[in-house]
């Protein structure tokens, strides 16, 4: 069966700069109820203010996938390998 979970239902986290909300576990939000769905363990919705990011950080065994609603966003992993996704899709 197909939950809908309303965005104020979620995990949530305010660290000034990032805005996130919580699908299923993750972090320091721990919802036994919702750990994940399959093999799918993260949807976070964030919102991060221009100019600010994460530093690096490992990702084991995961892909990410980004969209990008405004602005957009740079990565670079730890290989050194990057680039800048802008809203609606495009890469460079």
């Amino acid at each position: 069966m197909i939950e809908i979970r309303k965005s104020e239902d979620r995990g949530r986290a305010d660290h000034g700069w990032l805005r996130s909300y919580h699908t299923f576990s993750f972090a320091d939000y721990y919802d036994p109820e919702n750990m994940g769905f399959g093999h799918l363990r993260v949807i976070n919705e964030d919102r991060i203010q221009p100019g600010t990011g994460f530093g690096t950080h490992g990702h084991r065994d995961m892909e990410i996938i980004s969209y990008v609603l405004e602005g957009a966003l740079a990565h670079k992993d730890n290989m050194g390998n990057g680039s800048t996704i802008r809203a609606g899709g495009t890469c460079s």
